[in-house]
């Protein structure tokens, strides 16, 4: 686990969903830090959704984001439920069927806790579906 240090406003108001796009955001940037590009952000379909989809020169990734702002209820990563993840896996297929992949591909969840204003906890966990 690495904290980030961001410029954010005060998130105590914050809704689920600003709160999630943050995540979602934070999560990009530190992904492009690590080398990789952006493809799609939110890709939905009937049934599912891929948070991010990114890749660099040798992999693709699909990324779920697991964002909170307090450990009352566990860390992020540990709440991607087996319902969630054939949710991602049925949006992954998707992908791959209108978008065939061109480079070998993976899974990954990003778990991001928001600790302060200007400080995550974030933590990288690839490869979720081999787990």
């Amino acid at each position: 686990m690495i904290q980030f240090n961001i410029p954010r406003n005060s998130f105590s108001q914050a809704t689920k969903g600003d709160t999630g796009r943050a995540g979602e955001t934070l999560a990009v940037k530190f992904l492009e830090q690590k080398g990789f590009r952006l493809i799609k952000r939110n890709h939905r379909i009937r049934g599912g959704e891929l948070d991010l989809i990114m890749e660099n020169d040798d992999i693709m990734i699909f990324v779920e984001v697991k964002t909170r702002t307090t450990a009352n209820f566990g860390e992020p990563e540990d709440s991607l439920t087996p319902v969630q993840t054939r949710k991602i896996i049925r949006a992954i297929l998707h992908w791959l069927g209108e978008n065939p992949a061109k480079k070998p591909w993976r899974c990954d969840l990003v778990g991001i806790r928001f600790v302060s204003p200007l400080r995550a906890n974030i933590k990288h966990i690839p490869n979720i579906l081999l787990i």
